[in-house]
């Protein structure tokens, strides 16, 4: 029953800061709050193994750390440090999840790989997208798609391209401080900013009800 409660408690809350941060690219503080205090209110009454409770925290920390380093968002560390807290070790609801390793890892690193499996699948949408506007440019068609630089403040996107020696050149690299004005009105490549809460929502629903999927695919060729 505590699971259930993990379950709507955290896809709730994620749900709604997935769509704040999608459209306005805010996620409030008190989300996490909530989500983290749902999770101390229950771990009293949860049977959890306080060691590892501490190892799966302790491994998370860093992760969260690092997610600040790479600029992906505070967000995104607080979710997963929250997440840590609500379901710090493997859910059960009936005979969910379906995929678990024999050694079971902390629920929140299934989450965060899960999701980082899910964001994987972007660059292959962004091909598909520049393949059908005839812009197959490799690296760049996996990365992002091509827009008038007129637009680009308008858009929560990056420009992909800046000025070097009087020349434009493309880089993998998002441009975050570029001034487009330099371009006028060409069309320039551009990287969208993706919350990484969309994937971490959709990677919270799968570990409930899929598991481990890196543990399943690595299974499927031993």
């Amino acid at each position: 029953m505590l699971d259930v409660l993990r379950f709507i408690v955290g896809m709730t809350v994620l749900i709604y800061a997935s769509y704040t941060d999608f459209k306005f690219r805010i996620a409030r503080d008190e989300l996490w709050i909530i989500v983290a205090a749902a999770g101390l209110l229950m771990m009293p009454f949860s049977g959890y193994s306080m060691l590892k409770v501490l190892i799966s925290f302790i491994i998370i920390l860093p992760i969260s750390f690092s997610l600040l380093l790479l600029g992906m968002g505070g967000a995104d560390a607080k979710a997963l440090l929250s997440i840590s807290i609500l379901v710090p070790l493997f859910p059960h609801i009936g005979n969910f999840p379906l995929w678990v390793a024999p050694v079971e890892f902390p629920f929140p690193l299934i989450v965060f790989i899960n999701s980082l499996l899910i964001f994987l699948v972007i660059p292959f949408a962004l091909f598909v997208y520049n393949v059908k506007n005839g812009a197959a440019e490799f690296p760049f068609c996996l990365l992002g798609y091509k827009m008038r630089a007129g637009e680009v403040e308008k858009k929560f996107v990056w420009p992909m391209e800046k000025i070097e020696n009087g020349k434009r050149k493309k880089t993998m690299l998002p441009q975050k401080n570029v001034d487009t004005k330099i371009f006028g009105d060409e069309i320039i490549w551009v990287t969208p900013k993706i919350p990484f809460l969309i994937p971490l929502t959709v990677g919270y629903f799968i570990s409930f009800v899929l598991g481990d999927i890196l543990y399943k695919v690595i299974s499927l060729f031993l």
